[in-house]
């Protein structure tokens, strides 16, 4: 069954269609629910939940791969993306810039996410002159972080 309703399934076709230049790899990291219970042993609530949506996301595009990990057992490639908790998804392009989501990528943050697939693919953030000229400044190595809560 679809997450996604059908018309909104077409309209981020059309637009991964249109806006999509690169590939972009969709390198998901979830912990899976486990066949035994274990005593103080958190379960991931939404890790399936979301998997599900980066198949069904990854299957809009030909340019788009999926790629998916248990971080217990791939400690040295969660490592190697800086991923430490799931749900966690890496968006990598073909430029060296990379997009890391935590959590479930529902209400607002979903559009987020397909804008980021598309700047991703571009290989070029959508800012202004005057923004890349200040950027172009920074000399030391920086490390963004974005929170946002659903409301």
């Amino acid at each position: 069954m679809a997450i996604i309703a059908e018309r909104d399934r077409q309209t981020i076709t059309q637009m991964f269609d249109e806006n999509l230049t690169e590939p972009v790899r969709m390198v998901y990291f979830t912990v899976p629910k486990s066949m035994i219970y274990v005593p103080g042993r958190a379960e991931c609530e939404t890790c399936d939940d979301v998997q599900k949506l980066m198949e069904e996301i990854s299957s809009f595009s030909d340019k788009l791969s999926l790629e998916v990990h248990n971080l217990q057992q791939e400690r040295d490639e969660a490592a190697k993306y800086g991923v430490d908790r799931v749900p966690a998804l890496v968006l990598e392009g073909q430029s060296k810039g990379r997009v890391r989501f935590y959590g479930a990528p529902t209400g607002y943050e979903f559009s987020t996410l397909i804008q980021d697939i598309q700047v991703v693919s571009k290989g070029e953030p959508v800012l202004s002159e005057a923004t890349k000229d200040a950027l172009g400044q920074i000399t030391d190595p920086i490390h963004i972080r974005v929170f946002v809560t659903p409301t």
